[in-house]
């Protein structure tokens, strides 16, 4: 009887594990050091792509402390921005555009047919890419948890 309990209450937790998504579920750091290090190691379970031997864990755990302590590299978003600061450096008056033509353009037709970008559309420019680099970040973020909890489930099921 305590056998058939513990598997059906084991089952559930699987089946949620699972099933847990990133919009609903935050995974605790307890969870992840429990089910995502310690027991794949002590159960000889592996990871496509990652190794988990208990080097790998500990050098792991080091590098967050490391990652939170200095955040010096640069994303891309922060690369888009210093360009943003450099189009803002260059000067904009009377007969110059951002890119340095010799006039502005009056007419829409104009401005195509001349190729050149005022400011306003480099900065509109900027900010679709900041959104475009921003949702692309979020989803991978989304599916690296997924992929987490999926995989939380397979340690429990084992």
């Amino acid at each position: 009887m305590f056998m058939v309990a513990s598997s059906v209450v084991l089952t559930v937790v699987v089946l949620n594990y699972h099933h847990r998504t990133a919009d609903i579920h935050e995974m605790p750091p307890w969870i992840k050091w429990l089910f995502l290090q310690w027991l794949p190691w002590i159960l000889r379970m592996g990871r496509p792509g990652k190794k988990i031997t208990r080097k790998t864990i500990l050098l792991s755990n080091r590098m967050k402390e490391l990652e939170l302590k200095e955040r010096s590299s640069k994303s891309l978003l922060a690369n888009v921005l210093d360009i943003d600061d450099d189009f803002r450096h260059v000067g904009i008056s009377g007969s110059q555009t951002a890119i340095g033509q010799s006039a502005r353009p009056n007419t829409v037709e104009e401005h195509h047919s001349m190729g050149g970008c005022t400011h306003k559309d480099l900065h509109l420019i900027l900010k679709e890419l900041q959104f475009i680099t921003a949702r692309m970040k979020k989803a991978d973020e989304e599916a690296e948890l997924i992929s987490d909890w999926k995989f939380a489930a397979m340690v429990v099921d084992r």
